[in-house]
């Protein structure tokens, strides 16, 4: 079995804290300059709205009839020069929610996740 290194351990923590919905566990791993960019938003969420923005987020996919499972893939990792780089495509299960993350986490904790949004539908998400 291989040692997880300090970086892959703290991401580990924050992925475990959105799966469970556990703020505590998600501060617990991010670094004091986190931030969190999300289109969804009006501005970055930092470490300080965390708390906030996991409400909202709930709250989304709970209207999108979700239960907080998701699926990840076509995961990709590089870990150079003390930051844990990951990418992903991730889907919340039972939705149409859907797009691309990339994660930064350095010794010190998850410094940034930006995600993206898909929508199949280009033209129905710009007619508005």
């Amino acid at each position: 079995m291989k040692t997880l290194s300090k970086r892959e351990e703290l991401r580990e923590s924050y992925m475990q804290g959105w799966y469970r919905m556990d703020i505590e566990l998600l501060l617990l791993s991010t670094s004091c300059e986190f931030v969190f960019d999300d289109p969804a938003e009006p501005e970055s969420v930092t470490r300080d709205m965390l708390a906030d923005y996991m409400q909202r987020w709930h709250r989304r996919t709970r209207a999108l009839g979700a239960d907080n499972q998701w699926k990840l893939s076509h995961e990709s990792r590089q870990d150079k020069d003390g930051i844990l780089t990951d990418w992903e495509w991730w889907e919340v299960v039972g939705t149409d929610l859907q797009g691309a993350a990339i994660i930064l986490t350095s010794d010190d904790g998850v410094l940034s996740e930006r995600i993206t949004y898909f929508e199949r539908n280009v033209q129905r998400a710009w007619a508005t």
